[in-house]
């Protein structure tokens, strides 16, 4: 397979810090050339760390490198300018999630792409957790049966909790009902360096077209497990001949179908391997009386910790569109129905409950108040991409 040239944009943003060590790693399908960020230190000192090109200007890099993909990592709301301006520069694209803050702006995304003949990719990462793929393989081997209700709850929330509940449920997203509650709480910085001034929690109730439906609870100070909210998350997943709890799945012999259904739990195993003096995740399996359901790691030869597999699968799927001219595993367009997914419970929640149906049609309000607020902080419109290349994009 060719190897590509990549290049990240946004050093100093959270999510460069994975995506970094794992392009290094993968040396059969990346040439890794530059890292750029407006940052002048950030840019200079990651590039020394991979000896490869800084650049402060993202139309430098693309100007002065042979550049078949880039990896952006900037702030969410400069997701579109970003990728659109190299998307016009006939470059490809994996650009980290949400794939934007509001479905115009992912839209302008999804159709500049299209208008290029590139590919985009968005860097959905929580379903592509080895655990999360071995989970894949139980829903579809029909070992709990159908997915009938899902409870994800203290987990992930907004774009990356709607996007697990979609994949699980297996379903098109049908009606979502929000609430939503914030409470203030004393100035915080978290684990992941993140500025916290307010408790925002939020309920969605979802239903599907295929008759599931899925309960979701977050809070951003639960997710940071700051102020002593260390909750345990709850994950479940009921089918119509057993049920996920956590990683246990419970299922009901057929000697016990008649006396109470009482189900009984098996715990995956995982079996490591060593690799060159590292331990690395060789598969996960799960042995059943008359069965077994296993994942196996297509990475492990790439020395990846359990962490990292998700995040090189991710580059992979980009790479693998590029070279083989396919769609990417993941896609702009089930980005973009997360998202869409996200903004309505919002703006149920701001409506006073009300249920919003599927698609949205018309910009809601909480999109107009995101454009206003961007085009005021910002000074230009949304779909100015000119414009919002040379503009600071403040870390928050």
């Amino acid at each position: 397979m060719p190897k590509l040239n990549i290049a990240l944009i946004g050093a100093g943003r959270r999510g460069a810090g994975s995506h970094l060590p794992v392009i290094s790693k993968l040396k059969d399908t990346y040439n890794l050339v530059a890292i750029c960020d407006i940052d002048e230190k950030s840019a200079i000192q990651h590039a020394e760390k991979y000896r490869v090109n800084a650049y402060t200007s993202v139309r430098d890099l693309v100007e002065k490198e042979q550049l078949d993909v880039v990896d952006i990592t900037v702030p969410g709301v400069a997701h579109h300018a970003v990728t659109c301006f190299v998307a016009n520069a006939g470059i490809s694209v994996i650009c980290e999630t949400p794939i934007a803050v509001s479905l115009p702006m992912a839209d302008l995304m999804i159709e500049t792409a299209n208008k290029n003949n590139v590919k985009l990719e968005i860097a959905e990462n929580y379903y592509r957790a080895p655990k999360e793929r071995f989970l894949s393989e139980v829903i579809n081997a029909g070992i709990i049966g159908d997915v009938s209700r899902i409870y994800r709850i203290f987990y992930e929330g907004g774009y990356h909790g709607m996007s697990m509940l979609r994949l699980r449920t297996n379903g098109n997203p049908k009606s979502i009902l929000g609430i939503s509650q914030v409470s203030p709480i004393i100035p915080i910085i978290d684990r992941m360096k993140r500025y916290h001034t307010s408790d925002k929690w939020s309920f969605g109730f979802l239903e599907f077209d295929n008759n599931s439906t899925a309960i979701m609870i977050y809070s951003n100070v639960i997710h940071a497990r700051s102020l002593g909210r260390g909750q345990n998350g709850i994950s479940q997943i009921d089918g119509s001949q057993g049920t996920i709890v956590g990683e246990e799945i419970h299922i009901v012999h057929q000697e016990n179908i008649e006396t109470g259904a009482t189900s009984t739990g098996y715990l995956p195993q995982r079996v490591m391997v060593d690799i060159n003096g590292v331990q690395v995740i060789d598969k996960i399996k799960l042995e059943l009386p008359n069965q077994q359901v296993q994942w196996d790691n297509p990475f492990k030869n790439y020395q990846l910790s359990e962490g990292q597999i998700a995040v090189a699968d991710e580059l992979l799927s980009i790479a693998n569109a590029i070279i083989q001219d396919t769609d990417p595993e993941y896609g702009a367009i089930p980005a973009r129905q997360d998202q869409e997914m996200n903004i309505g419970m919002n703006e149920s929640a701001q409506r006073n409950r009300e249920t919003i149906p599927f698609p949205i049609i018309d910009p809601t309000e909480t999109e107009t108040k995101i454009h206003e607020n961007y085009e005021r902080e910002y000074g230009h419109p949304i779909d100015d991409v000119e414009a919002g290349i040379d503009t600071f994009f403040p870390r928050r």
